[in-house]
């Protein structure tokens, strides 16, 4: 493969740094806007936090709430949704898979 096509390739696979920021204030604007909605605790994780991890076009953001009322959360998940050009996941730990539990105790970022 040629400088030139691996330089393309790199372009269009993985974001700059810039993207990952972004996707972290994305993520607290939305942190906020779900402890509005009564969640105790918000906490990110995976690639738009994790700093060895690469975090690309295709990413999303993660995000496990603690305390946010089941009546709430569709309409806050498609608000917060609007807030960012990114894909987003919001998982109500309290019904968390173990998996899952376990990768936001271990990678998690408060927000």
């Amino acid at each position: 493969m040629d400088r030139q096509v691996s330089l393309e390739h790199l372009r269009r696979t993985r974001f700059s740094s810039a993207g990952q920021e972004r996707a972290q204030s994305d993520a607290r604007r939305i942190a906020a806007l779900l402890r509005n909605e009564g969640a105790r605790r918000v906490i990110g994780f995976g690639s738009a936090f994790a700093p060895d991890r690469r975090f690309k076009p295709t990413s999303d953001i993660d995000l496990a709430v603690e305390g946010l009322p089941a009546s709430r959360y569709f309409s806050a998940l498609a608000v917060a949704q609007e807030m960012t050009r990114f894909r987003l996941d919001i998982f109500p730990l309290e019904s968390a898979l173990d998996y899952l539990r376990e990768s936001v105790q271990e990678e998690g970022v408060p927000l």
